[in-house]
């Protein structure tokens, strides 16, 4: 019996800011601090895909993030808010580029000051040459995005999966001698995942989710 594969539809785009879905690098260089995502759930919300996660910066979770699916802005629910701690000034930007300022917890204005010095990068539609910057809303958000697709990436990788000329995943449901031969001499200029490292894979997987 000859090896079949099979069509693989990546995951939904679990962030939708409005019209904004924005691809980017979310570990710049020259950053003495490093934030991360963990323990990320997602379900259906109002509007449509609802997450949450902790926040952690350099280790120590910092926050609770909440995207309710109701179609509003993030919420940040900080481990520093507390009646004993002083508020501090927080600066942001619009993303036209004006600043705004508020008052808030030294966590946030922590994570604030750290986008506000992260370069502009590419706008939602691939058309356009406008530039972007970036929120805490889009650095969280693309850090679970990322999150997301890893551990569907890894669950695939238990497969033989392959990238076609069409751009398309695909998978045989076992990765073995057999099934790569049959691979090599149906599609010989197919893009195999399992030979990538994780990085890449997951990159080559949100360049088909994403497009």
């Amino acid at each position: 019996m000859s090896a079949r594969h099979k069509l693989y539809k990546p995951l939904a785009s679990p962030i939708h800011r409005g019209t904004i879905w924005v691809r980017h690098n979310i570990f710049w260089k020259g950053k003495t601090e490093m934030y991360q995502v963990k323990a990320v759930k997602t379900f259906y919300g109002h509007d449509g895909h609802g997450w949450e996660c902790k926040l952690f910066r350099d280790g120590k979770r910092v926050a609770l993030v909440v995207e309710d699916g109701y179609g509003g802005g993030l919420q940040f629910h900080w481990d520093d808010q507390s009646p004993d701690i002083p508020r501090v000034e927080c600066r942001n930007r619009n993303y036209d580029g004006n600043f705004n300022t508020f008052k808030g917890t030294p966590e946030e204005a922590r994570l604030e000051a750290y986008v506000l010095d992260l370069p502009q990068i590419d706008g939602p539609f691939e058309d356009d040459d406008e530039k972007m910057y970036v929120s805490a809303d889009i650095f969280v958000g693309d850090m679970v995005t990322e999150a997301l697709y890893t551990k569907d990436v890894k669950k695939l990788l238990k497969k033989l999966a392959f990238v076609k000329t069409d751009g398309k995943i695909y998978h045989y449901k076992s990765d073995n001698p057999q099934t790569r031969a049959v691979l090599a001499k149906r599609d010989p200029d197919a893009v195999i995942l399992n030979d990538m490292p994780l990085t890449d894979a997951v990159a080559k997987y949100r360049e088909v989710a994403d497009g």
